[in-house]
């Protein structure tokens, strides 16, 4: 952990402590991506927020790689490693910062930037939808030279919704969470079984959901990302949508019995695989509503049977 001495000043004026204009937490995990996190704090560091806030980053690289670069931002910034290697550590992590004296605690991955608008955006939206948690849109960047179907066929793209819209679960990538939420819940953890897998975040807010939180999505609170070139391809998109779903089985299957999910997947596949075909014959290109509920469906299929994509699991 760094110490009091190693934090860096925050440009931010002090406000006093009532309890619409307590501190918030901005929290991210970062992996060895010195480059990506710099673009992020830059990002934040020209909002134009009447906020006030700090930044948590938490450094998942036992060797302190990303040091240098979030001590050296404007920003108040706590740098502290995670050497359990893990995203769901490195979340639990940023957790550990968050103090009864927060007002919220906001997460932002390493490789995105934010809005000049995007802090207020976001807790404005909590303001007035009165939900414990809200979450905005990522837009995706391309690449010019990004192959057309995948740029035409919404593969990558995230879904946006209308603001207010109650939403079942959330992703770290752009959400705030309540603090007093948080802590009437019994300040719960991510969970480790999906580091290796992904997905800590999706099963972190669905229990939420289930214990009676409630997630609004704030269209207006924009934070965008780069699509780098090894993701723009049908290996990266089919996997990633496999791993979805194998997500999604794990969570689901909290609650359900397995069995019972089994046979509704395993039913469904037929009808999915005909669809892709019909859309290929029919439009003469791989659609994204085709392509991705087959792999969401397979990745379903070994979710249930233990066959799981470890995207994040480490040598």
């Amino acid at each position: 952990m760094v110490t009091p001495d190693e934090q860096t000043p925050h440009a931010a004026a002090s406000e006093n402590q009532r309890p619409d204009v307590r501190p918030i937490v901005v929290t991210v995990a970062t992996y060895r991506r010195p480059r990506l996190l710099a673009e992020l704090l830059r990002s934040l560091e020209s909002m134009s927020s009447k906020r006030t806030f700090r930044v948590v980053v938490v450094d998942n690289d036992a060797d302190a790689s990303a040091r240098e670069v979030a001590l050296s931002s404007a920003l108040e910034v706590t740098y502290v490693v995670e050497s359990a290697p893990g995203i769901a550590e490195a979340r639990n992590r940023g957790l550990d910062e968050v103090t009864s004296a927060d007002s919220a605690v906001v997460f932002v991955d390493d490789d995105e930037r934010v809005a000049v608008d995007w802090l207020d955006k976001l807790v404005d939206g909590w303001r007035e939808q009165g939900t414990e948690v809200v979450t905005g849109p990522v837009v995706s960047v391309f690449a010019p030279d990004c192959p057309r179907w995948i740029v035409d066929g919404g593969f990558i793209q995230r879904p946006r919704h209308r603001t207010g819209t109650r939403i079942s679960t959330a992703a770290t990538n752009n959400t705030l969470l309540s603090v007093a939420a948080w802590e009437s819940a019994g300040r719960p953890r991510f969970d480790p079984s999906f580091s290796e897998t992904g997905g800590s975040d999706t099963a972190f807010f669905t229990l939420l959901v289930r214990g009676g939180a409630r997630i609004a999505w704030i269209d207006e609170a924009l934070v965008e990302e780069d699509v780098p070139a090894d993701r723009a391809t049908f290996r990266w998109i089919w996997r990633r949508a496999v791993r979805g779903g194998n997500v999604q089985a794990r969570v689901q299957s909290l609650g359900t019995r397995r069995g019972a999910m089994a046979a509704r997947v395993a039913a469904s596949l037929p009808y999915r695989a005909v669809r892709l075909v019909s859309g290929l014959v029919w439009y003469r290109r791989l659609r994204a509503e085709d392509l991705i509920p087959l792999a969401w469906q397979c990745g379903l299929v070994g979710g249930l049977s233990g066959r799981l994509i470890k995207e994040y699991k480490r040598s």
